[in-house]
């Protein structure tokens, strides 16, 4: 077999190997791609009832790997669940051992049946007493020792990511946790989940360059959302109070360690509640969840030792920007702020406005020192386009984002714009800045204004990255590391 042998085979030898191999399997009338197979137990649920199971056992799996010994071979096979050690004895499946050293090669899928013992070391073992192939591989695992390293095979192969690397399987297990205690609390809350439209006429919902397509047969543009905000708020106008949607959204935007043109977030939306309440709500949530996932609400994140217990302190944004750089957003004029950031050391464009500037000063100098959960509350205007405006600063809106490590923007909230006349006001504005340059500013939704002029209760809404937050609580530093296929570059055929 040539996986036993030492020196190393060039894949596309290994794959002319492995084609003539599926060929003399066909031609001994056996079929290399079953369409079932038996199992009496998962892997898993063998070892666990390892001494109390007495009669024969069927397990399915991928082989991987063989150590051959004259007459006998040791193997092992995992399935989902788990590995096993496999024994096969010449004198017990007779000719058929021929056929498993000649003709299956590790990655292929068996199904074995056998009985169960110990070595003399203690393992686990099951003595194969028959096995059938079920699916033939023609293409080489990655190296056993090495694993597979490369990032860009990692990403772009993500099935062969995961057969490498066990340690990137557990971090999708607990993503899947992450997202199934996300949807039990809120329904537990009175939450009714919802679905929204992904193909929608207007770009709105936040501030962001949207993706944008054609619909032949109404013979209309279209957008893919960047946010389902503007429907879910629709629905409490209609009726609903609590409702949430777990939603895949698409933002044309550069990708880096913390942004992937789609990801998933979850939206909520409380009527008769406010941007306070929701931080209450929010440092109980979060110590809930990060317990429940994690066993303890500290975690590990970046070389620091992150505490979700709340309180979570409460940073105003226009008072950390005046203490970290002495910039006053209430006595510096446009023009002013656009120089005071080149000397700062950013690269400010023209098409930047007040609210883009001050957010960018923000991330360089406030953000990276704020590492426990921290909320950064009342924002520029200017940034939150669907925001309540404060009473007292009207310049201002009732907004937090809760950062995390110093760099990651874990969850987006506000006190919802109910007034219509208001938004409408903000729409224009956001028009502006498009006309200017600006390609992140959002569209002028005239039906939401609309619903608005029917009324909508005092209301609560909250976004919560999902793929951020998986990259806190399973401590990876890179969102392709948490999205089982992210974006790349197509390759060029």
């Amino acid at each position: 077999m040539t996986q036993k042998t030492s020196a190393p085979i060039n894949p596309s030898d290994e794959y002319k190997i492995r084609l003539e191999r599926l060929n003399q399997i066909k031609k001994a009338g056996i079929d290399p791609y079953l369409k079932t197979a038996i199992r009496s137990h998962e892997i898993k649920v063998l070892l666990a009832d390892f001494d109390k199971i007495k009669n024969s056992v069927i397990i399915a799996g991928r082989l991987r790997s063989v150590r051959l010994h004259g007459g006998s071979c040791f193997a092992n096979l995992a399935d989902e669940s788990g590995k096993i050690q496999l024994y096969f004895k010449k004198d017990q499946v007779g000719e058929a051992y021929r056929f498993f050293t000649d003709q299956i090669d590790i990655g292929d899928f068996l199904e074995v049946s056998g009985t169960l013992f110990s070595t003399h070391k203690g393992e686990k073992t099951v003595l194969v007493e028959s096995f059938k192939l079920l699916t033939k591989s023609l293409l080489p695992l990655p190296e056993k020792w090495h694993g597979l390293t490369d990032v860009e095979t990692r990403f772009r192969q993500r099935y062969l990511d995961l057969i490498a690397n066990p340690k990137v399987k557990e971090i999708f297990l607990k993503r899947s946790r992450i997202i199934q205690f996300i949807r039990d609390y809120l329904l537990k809350l009175g939450f009714t989940e919802v679905e929204t439209p992904i193909l929608q006429a207007v770009a709105s919902g936040a501030i962001a360059q949207p993706f944008k397509t054609r619909h032949n047969a109404l013979k209309a543009d279209l957008y893919l959302r960047i946010a389902p905000e503007i429907y879910l708020k629709e629905l409490i106008v209609g009726g609903f109070e609590k409702v949430f949607e777990i939603a895949r959204c698409f933002r044309n935007e550069g990708i880096d360690y913390a942004h992937n043109p789609e990801f998933t977030q979850v939206e909520f939306y409380w009527a008769y509640k406010d941007y306070e309440d929701l931080m209450e709500f929010m440092e109980k949530f979060m110590a809930d969840l990060v317990k429940a996932v994690n066993g303890s609400t500290v975690v590990e994140y970046d070389g620091k030792q992150i505490d979700f217990a709340g309180p979570y302190p409460r940073v105003d944004f226009k008072q950390a920007l005046l203490e970290e750089i002495k910039v006053d957003l209430d006595e510096i004029n446009n023009k002013e702020l656009f120089k005071k950031a080149h000397e700062l050391g950013l690269k400010p464009e023209k098409s930047w406005g007040r609210g883009k500037l001050a957010d960018e000063l923000y991330k360089k100098f406030v953000r990276p020192k704020l590492i426990n959960p921290t909320y950064i509350i009342n924002h520029p205007i200017e940034l939150s386009p669907l925001a309540k405006k404060i009473a007292d600063r009207p310049n201002y809106v009732e907004r937090f984002q809760l950062i995390i490590g110093g760099r990651i923007e874990l969850a987006n909230a506000f006190t919802e714009l109910n007034d219509p006349l208001d938004q409408e006001e903000r729409f224009k504005f956001q028009q502006e800045l498009a006309r200017q340059g600006d390609a992140e500013a959002m569209g002028k939704d005239d039906e939401f204004v609309e619903a608005l002029k029917y009324g909508l209760p005092p209301t609560a809404g909250l976004g919560l990255g999902i793929d951020r937050l998986v990259n806190v609580l399973t401590n990876t530093h890179n969102i392709k590391e948490v999205i089982l296929f992210p974006t790349l570059r197509p390759e060029k055929y």
